[in-house]
């Protein structure tokens, strides 16, 4: 596809905010024609099911791009503006192949995010099971993840993927996969046996893609009950408290790295209570978004459990302010997690 002068105006014009109508229909077509190939070869190489979606082609790409077309207050496009800020080429002065790559790569990484999200729309089990194997590895790094022809791949870390071997057949790693797995294994022991597998293979490449491995796991479950409507529910039954749980624990760390200067940095409250605040939030999230049951409580209650021989004026005066404040923008986060999901 050529890059024309006309191009090169409207990508400006959408940068500086001075775009009118005739220009964002120009970019929206222009993004389309260039989603349009990946998305038939994802179709041909059947990366891609439209039955599964109930969707047709076109409808796959206006999807996938809708995000990219999100403006915000001031009239910017968001995912544009802060893709070309990191990219930290002015289109001005870029050349013209620089600046159609980047727009490919702006792209094709949002229909690749946008898939994932399809797929998890339609398959809600495989949806979670996506979602479950993303934030282990955020705890458990064991695999790296690497994008390849507009896909994610896992691979595992500090080993050679061997990408000049020929690619991992589904099937042989279906059958091998069937021999190490149980329908009774949680998230993280399949991704530990999926590891192994990998760091063992002499043949192929030691890689494999996220919705490949997403979908490996949900056909163990399939496979171990025999009955593929009673398995998704099972799967996503038991996956549902480890979901919730490991959704949680990510919150509470990125609360903890972005509040702890503000509180501990600053002297307003000891290192080991600020620790005990995010570990009381924790509770508190589990409490509010599935574990009721057995979080249930006040706030003052689950702080005395991690405070022994707290009273109630000293929660009062001393820590119910803070605590409030930290579960108020806990569960801010963990609404928008389950938005993104």
């Amino acid at each position: 596809m050529n890059f024309t002068p006309q191009h090169r105006r409207t990508v400006q014009a959408i940068l500086d905010r001075t775009y009118t109508p005739l220009d964002v229909r120009e970019f929206v077509q222009f993004c389309y024609l260039l989603a349009v190939p990946l998305v038939r070869s994802k179709i041909h190489r059947r990366k891609l099911n439209l039955e599964i979606l109930g969707l047709k082609e076109i409808d796959v790409v206006y999807d996938c791009l809708a995000d990219l077309f999100r403006r915000d207050s001031d009239g910017g496009f968001v995912h544009v503006d802060s893709f070309f800020t990191a990219q930290g080429l002015d289109p001005v002065k870029a050349h013209e192949d620089e600046i159609l790559l980047a727009l490919r790569r702006l792209v094709f990484g949002r229909v690749h995010c946008s898939l994932i999200r399809l797929y998890s729309d339609a398959d809600p089990a495989l949806g979670k099971i996506l979602r479950n194997i993303m934030l282990d590895l955020e705890h458990h790094p064991r695999f790296e993840s690497c994008a390849r022809f507009s896909e994610t791949f896992l691979v595992p870390k500090g080993s050679n993927p061997y990408f000049g071997r020929p690619p991992l057949p589904q099937e042989y790693l279906r059958a091998r996969f069937a021999q190490v797995a149980s329908v009774r294994d949680a998230i993280p022991a399949m991704i530990d046996k999926l590891h192994v597998l990998l760091l063992e293979e002499s043949l192929y490449q030691r890689a494999v893609p996220l919705v490949g491995a997403g979908l490996l796991f949900k056909e163990v479950y399939a496979v171990g009950e025999g009955i593929q409507e009673t398995v998704e529910s099972e799967a996503v039954s038991e996956s549902d408290r480890e979901d919730i749980s490991r959704m949680a624990e990510h919150v509470c760390r990125v609360l903890s790295a972005n509040m702890r200067a503000g509180y501990v940095g600053k002297g307003k409250r000891r290192a080991e209570d600020f620790e005990r605040y995010i570990e009381t939030v924790r509770d508190i999230l589990l409490g509010e978004f599935g574990y009721a049951g057995e979080n249930g409580g006040s706030y003052f209650e689950h702080l005395r459990s991690r405070m022994p021989g707290l009273t109630r004026a000293q929660y009062l005066r001393r820590h119910r302010t803070v605590l409030e404040y930290l579960a108020k923008q806990a569960k801010k986060r963990m609404r928008d997690e389950f938005n993104r999901t």
